[in-house]
């Protein structure tokens, strides 16, 4: 097998592993699910969410520097997801000690060990992305991301049926012990992809040093270099938000409707079905209509998903708005870094995709933290017309937004970064 193959090989694979893992670990189905168990407040279980965005966020100026500052990336990048991975999975082992005898120091535990898993969550973006560029050919990356996303999403059914079954037979809390312990052995496994790919040659690379004040001084230069990017990047934001719903279904259909563990199984298991789905068609569509028109529809997907709730508020409809919203996440999460690696020369990439991570991260942030507040004191339905409204508004910023710059006038904006730093 030549390296080639191989390096698409164990893409897929990531992929495949990754999804499942992130099964056990799903912070809108298992971990609320706990989370509600141990009887914790709305504003912890919003902070849950809003930490998957507050700890990449942190983190990204740091993970950007040492992105761009490297020839070859994936074994950096393998340090970095061991360790990450390994320092969660010593936070499971603590919990058939400390949630059934003292369930508010377990809150306060997870909130910690998840703050600090994610962290490393910043890391992601511009490694995965570096590489990704660097190791598939344009003319496959839509179909790589969707059928790896299909055929992971399958087998994540299956992993779904596991998590209902063990919540179901295995006694609290071995139960998510060992629900979580499977999903950090997976991310184990996930490493492992990285570590045996070989990069074929070095990237080219000019050193930067910069701290926090001159990454964000960097963002407005950005900007202004790539108009598209930045009409981009104002699209993705809106996204993101229509998806904080998501992170509210549970706990409304737990509160509203006396959701049990059956439910929970069934959420996970429609985000299986809507992620196979979503992710196949949406990688055929990307390779063969482009990358944005897939993002208007996944905008609008998430948009329509909190719509359908607040009008017809059901157990069966919070399924539905499950599954849309599932397929604004899937399209985001499959076509975003590439429309950016469009509009935007290789060289520059990492900091693309951190500012972009940075800009949305910290929208997500201030949607969750804010939503938690408004389902406490006004209603659920406040938080999902916000989220339905920013979704469309998405659908229509992405809709309209402009193409990425000729080749020749993204290299001369590169040659006038290059020599700004």
């Amino acid at each position: 097998m030549n390296d080639h193959r191989r390096n698409y090989v164990l893409l897929f694979m990531d992929t495949v592993l990754f999804m499942n893992a992130m099964t056990f670990l799903s912070v809108n189905a298992v971990i609320t699910y706990f989370l509600a168990h141990l009887k914790a407040s709305t504003f912890e279980i919003g902070l849950v969410n809003a930490l998957v965005s507050i700890g990449a966020f942190v983190s990204q100026p740091f993970f950007a520097k040492k992105v761009m500052n490297l020839t070859h990336k994936a074994k950096t990048f393998v340090r970095i997801l061991f360790i990450q991975r390994i320092v969660f999975l010593l936070f499971v082992l603590t919990i058939p000690l400390v949630a059934e005898s003292h369930p508010k120091l377990m809150v306060l535990l997870f909130l910690a060990g998840w703050g600090v898993f994610n962290l490393f969550v910043g890391a992601y973006g511009p490694f995965f992305m570096s590489l990704f560029a660097k190791l598939v050919a344009e003319s496959s990356r839509g179909r790589l991301r969707g059928f790896s996303s299909g055929a992971g999403s399958l087998l994540a059914l299956g992993s779904s049926a596991l998590c209902g079954v063990i919540l179901s037979k295995v006694p609290y809390p071995y139960n998510y012990t060992l629900i979580f312990a499977i999903g950090v052995v997976l991310l184990l496994l996930d490493v492992l992809t990285f570590a045996m790919m070989k990069e074929m040659e070095p990237d080219a690379v000019t050193k930067v040093d910069f701290n926090y004040f001159q990454y964000f001084k960097a963002i407005p230069a950005m900007f202004r270099e790539f108009k598209a990017y930045q009409r981009t990047v104002i699209g993705f934001s809106c996204t993101v938000a229509a998806q904080a719903g998501l992170a509210y279904y549970t706990l409304y259909a737990v509160r509203t409707f006396d959701a049990g563990s059956t439910a929970i199984a069934m959420f996970t298991a429609i985000t299986g079905l809507a992620n196979i789905a979503g992710s196949m068609v949406f990688g055929i569509l990307a390779d063969r209509i482009g990358h944005r028109p897939v993002l208007v529809m996944a905008s609008a997907a998430g948009g329509l998903a909190c719509g359908l709730i607040i009008l017809f508020p059901s157990l069966w409809t919070i399924y539905g708005a499950f599954a849309l919203t599932n397929l604004c996440v899937i399209g985001y999460n499959l076509s975003s870094g590439i429309l950016i690696l469009e509009q935007i020369p290789r060289e520059r990439l990492p900091m693309g995709i951190s500012i972009n991570a940075m800009i949305t991260l910290c929208v997500s942030s201030i949607v969750m933290i804010g939503s938690s507040w408004l389902a406490d004191y006004i209603s659920f339905n406040a938080v999902f017309l916000i989220a339905g409204l920013a979704g469309l508004a998405g659908a229509v910023v992405l809709r309209s937004g402009g193409k990425a710059e000729a080749p020749a006038a993204a290299a001369a904006s590169a040659s006038r970064a290059a020599g700004e730093r």
